[in-house]
């Protein structure tokens, strides 16, 4: 697992390094890390930082970030909740984007609120992105630094635009409240006990947020807003020498701040006692253990090639506990349903240690005896050497990766190294310096060393202890004195070192008889080759230069679970996840995992509602193994039932307690009333897994993976077609043929024939409407009728923005998604979800309807169909230069018989949407549709 050096260490920028520079660094651990040559950066007199990067991914693109040292910590009680709630006004105005200014202008050019406008705040900062802005324009680019400009400084602040947002701020936090985040905050002021942390939680208090005097956060605003405490980032197609000059003169005149607060970092204390707390919720679905290790964080003048190097150690021994965690569940009579081990920060000054495993309630204190007893394991006797040694594999197989994709990382991704760098510390050196140290650092880093680990982690003193479960009838949780027993039980047991059992044997035994290619032609529209194989199945391969080390596949056939009976569907459905959990060939899921270490390789079945395939990658140098992976599931399927035994009892443990949650309850009730209540409706539940069946799942894998005659296998990436051919005749073409030709079956599974309603009524912690309309109806497929109705789901959605959300302050958001089908029956849908106060529910109700009868009554606004259309040319420019992107198209282009569209077709398409066009498709499809009309409201209390 490298989750913490990714997290912590920047593997995205990049430095030249030879490794003589590098080898003398290692003489002195203590020396600095150098910054990454690529990133302008520096200081402004008034303390303002910057980081400006050329970058070409994507093309004609930049990000530009504000980074504000601040967030909800440096709050005082009477502010509680207004560094989340100055986030919010940074968009309602500006001293020279006033009102939703910044919205509407950033909008005109396709910059989309929510995909590339956006913001959060946590406890310790407060970031502001705008992403994938076009770089052709040199006045939009100078208008977007403008906006952080603005942002540091001249935020307006003005009063009715602050009342207004109150009520945003509030059903933000009704939608945010679940049980699962009401848990989360509780098992964070026991982390947090007795320091300022554990008493703010982002989202703050809500008689504060009611009640607040405007000048509180014109305040805060003042106090905390300032050059000092912030940084401006700007990677993307840009003269990055030219934009550095920009960012001087556009930001070197804002004044300091004069005498300003000094920037706290907070300690957590420390506890020689356990802090245990057992944490219960009525809408909480699933039950939870975690043990937390508290550690002083690096200091951020320490950071340096020792704190370096000490990372790879953190994540090296993180990842193997990770593995023997996923090892015990592949066992029948698996403890748990899942777990995981990771070393992480938690707040500037604390690091932490986290176990944590998700249990079975019918055997708790079990579950939590096994993961201590791993983690005892761990620390009595270590790690074995060949568990080491794949870590290391592993990590610097990611790492190779992560280099050779040197120059095609995205903006986003370099900006958040350069980010951590400001707020923290972080160095920032450059990928080529990272992959040299790490090669060049791994051979003296001894087990020995990695091992002496646990007994710094794994500590007696400042450790927190957490349970957390439904409030549930017949639920008998244990005490915190049973826990703290089977901690203290564990640390006196007789423990065997754990043995690491390997099958060293290549994945195929014997290489397959080839199939050559028997037909080859040049699909024109999609720049892709068609390849026949002797045994009927069609090859696909599109070479692109969007990555240098990615190959992605797709591989469909008709068919799915359509084919099959009521009481096989969840079978059926779950099988993809089944079947890859068993391994292949004389390898379980376990050796086979051992086995794959180093190689960037994955590949994973699925049986649809229409089709059945396989989904997967690979690096380049491991296409091969990709191809073996792929002949395997055809040819060499390994049906486990143990594993199968074990995952099938965690699935049960895992939807025990899903009734709990309310969201769960309302997704179950549309997806029901949307069928009219049809029997192949298959929720996800207990009578679902307790139908699952392994001689069933056994028996459709064998009849939807028979063969490969009528299968497509598509290939998309760095992949040179006649390089690719051999391995693909010898590992494709060798898939035997029984030249069947299945198509999917309509079993008129459809929406109910009239308007729906479904009403009711649920007992909630945290009371909110749940709302969720469904129109829709008959409609000819075409691909300018499915753009249409995009259209208009947009216009949609900026319309509810700007009334139910920012009028209203009636919702934290309103969801808006249409879709238009081909198979099995040509109809479109246009669905609408938000959640919002009980008393404003039928109020919001009626906008929504009254919106889609003004499209077609009163026409559409003008500016807003200009943005909308220019977001969708922007979008698909962007989509163009992903490899994702071209393989769903391919898929399209043999599912649905669609050719792909030129650049210049599409835009002309566009274009030539017209307010009139709109207002006339509005009205055919809208005017009178059919509709599904669910809304879940809190239970009324007796009085």
């Amino acid at each position: 697992m490298i989750k913490n050096l990714f997290s912590k260490i920047s593997l995205c920028t990049v430095l030249a390094v030879t490794g003589t520079g590098m080898l003398s660094a290692q003489n002195n651990t203590n020396a600095k890390l150098p910054m990454d040559p690529n990133v302008r950066t520096g200081k402004l007199d008034n303390g303002l930082t910057y980081y400006v990067r050329h970058n070409e991914e994507p093309k004609d693109r930049a990000s530009f970030y504000i980074v504000q040292n601040v967030g909800a910590v440096l709050e005082n009680d009477s502010q509680n909740g207004l560094a989340h709630f100055l986030e919010h006004m940074a968009f309602n105005g500006t001293e020279h984007f006033p009102g939703k200014g910044v919205l509407n202008y950033l909008e005109k050019y396709g910059v989309a609120f929510g995909r590339n406008i956006n913001a959060y705040t946590s406890t310790d900062e407060t970031v502001y992105n705008l992403s994938n802005v076009p770089t052709t324009n040199e006045n939009l680019l100078d208008s977007t630094l403008l906006v952080l400009h603005d942002w540091s400084n001249y935020l307006s602040l003005d009063g009715e635009e602050i009342d207004s947002e109150r009520g945003v701020i509030h059903e933000e936090w009704r939608t945010r409240r679940s049980g699962g985040m009401r848990i989360y905050l509780e098992k964070n002021k026991l982390v947090y006990q007795g320091s300022k942390y554990a008493k703010r939680d982002v989202i703050g208090d809500l008689d504060v947020i009611d009640n607040f005097d405007h000048q509180v956060i014109r305040d805060f605003y003042h106090d905390w807003y300032r050059t000092d405490l912030q940084a401006i980032i700007v990677v993307g197609d840009i003269d990055a020498e030219k934009f550095e000059q920009k960012i001087k003169d556009m930001f070197a005149h804002i004044p300091a701040v004069e005498n300003p607060e000094e920037r706290v970092y907070f300690d957590v204390p420390k506890n020689k006692e356990p802090i245990v707390g057992v944490i219960t919720d009525p809408e909480a679905s699933s039950i939870g253990f975690e043990i937390v290790y508290k550690h002083n964080a690096t200091p951020f003048a320490e950071k340096n090639l020792d704190y370096y190097r000490k990372l790879l150690i953190e994540d090296l021994y993180s990842s193997v506990i990770g593995d023997r965690y996923n090892e015990l569940l592949q066992k029948g009579n698996a403890p748990f349903i899942s777990g995981y081990a990771a070393y992480y920060n938690k707040a500037r000054k604390m690091d932490v240690f986290q176990n944590g495993v998700t249990l079975k309630e019918e055997n708790i204190l079990g579950g939590i005896e096994v993961l201590l007893q791993e983690t005892e394991r761990a620390k009595r006797y270590g790690l074995v050497a060949s568990e080491l040694e794949r870590a290391k594999t592993a990590m610097l197989s990611q790492m190779e990766r992560a280099y050779q994709e040197r120059n095609k990382q995205n903006n986003d991704r370099l900006v958040r190294g350069y980010q951590q760098n400001y707020l923290t510390n972080e160095p920032v050196p450059g990928i080529e310096f990272e992959f040299e140290a790490m090669k060049q650092l791994f051979p003296g880093i001894s087990v020995e060393e990695v091992n002496a680990i646990s007994k710094e982690w794994i500590t007696d003193e400042n450790v927190v202890i957490t349970l957390s479960a439904p409030e549930k009838e017949g639920l008998e949780l244990p005490s915190k004195e049973q826990l703290l027993a089977v901690v203290a039980k564990v640390k006196l047991m007789e423990l065997t070192p754990y043995e690491d059992k390997v099958i060293n044997e290549p994945l195929l035994s014997e290489q397959p008889k080839v199939g050559k290619v028997v037909k080859e032609s040049n699909l024109k529209s999609l720049d892709a080759t068609e390849w026949t194989l002797a045994n009927g199945a069609t090859v696909v391969v599109k070479k692109t230069d969007f990555k240098e080390n990615e190959i992605n596949l797709k591989a469909f056939s008709k068919g799915g679970n359509s084919l099959y009976e009521v009481k096989d569907l969840p079978s059926a459905e779950m099988l993809g996840g089944f079947v890859s959990n068993f391994g292949l060939g004389k390898f379980d899921q376990v050796s086979l995992q051992k086995l794959l270490i180093g190689k960037e390789v994955k590949v994973s079945p699925y049986v649809g509602e229409l089709s059945e395939g396989l989904n997967g990658n690979s690096s380049v140098k491991d296409f091969e193994t990709l191809l073996q992976l792929v002949h395997m599931y055809f040819e060499q399927p390994r049906f486990d039932q143990e594993a199968f035994s074990a995952l099938k009892g965690r699935y049960m443990a895992y939807v025990a307690n899903m009734g709990a949650d309310v969201n769960k309850a309302f997704s179950d009730s549309v997806s029901m009333t949307s069928t009219n209540h049809d029997p192949r409706t298959i929720l996800f539940d207990t009578d679902m897994i307790d139908k699952l069946d392994f001689e069933t799942m056994k028996r459709i894998y064998q009849e939807r993976f028979v063969d490969a005659s009528d299968f497509t296998f598509v290939f998309v990436g760095n992949i040179d077609a006649e390089q690719a051919k051999p391995m693909i005749e010898a590992y494709l073409g060798s898939i035997k043929d029984i030249d069947r030709e299945d198509n999917w079956k309509d079993n008129g599974v459809d929406y109910p024939e009239k308007d729906t309603y479904n009403h009711f009524e649920r007992e909630m912690e945290t009371p909110k409407t749940t709302i969720n309309i469904d129109f829709h109806g008959d409609i000819e497929y075409s691909r300018e009728n499915s753009v249409m109705m995009d259209v208009v789901a947009k216009l949609l959605d900026k319309r509810y923005l700007e009334v139910i959300r920012e009028k209203e302050g009636g919702s934290y958001g309103v969801g808006v998604r249409a879709g238009v089908d081909k198979f099995p029956r040509e109809e479109y849908n246009l669905l609408i979800r938000f959640d919002t106060d009980p008393a404003k529910a039928e109020k919001l109700k009626g906008i929504v309807y009254n919106e889609i009868q003004t499209l077609f009554n009163e026409g559409v606004n003008e500016d807003d169909l200009h943005e909308t259309k220019e977001n969708f040319i922007k979008v698909r420019q962007e989509n163009l230069r992903k490899n994702g992107y071209w393989l769903n198209a391919i898929n399209r282009y043999y599912v649905y018989e669609e050719d792909m569209m030129s650049t210049e077709d599409y835009e002309k398409m566009i274009n030539s949407i017209t307010k009139e066009k709109i207002e006339k498709f509005a009205k055919k499809y809208f005017a009178t549709p059919a509709k599904i009309e669910v809304v879940m409201s809190p239970m009324k209390k007796a009085m």
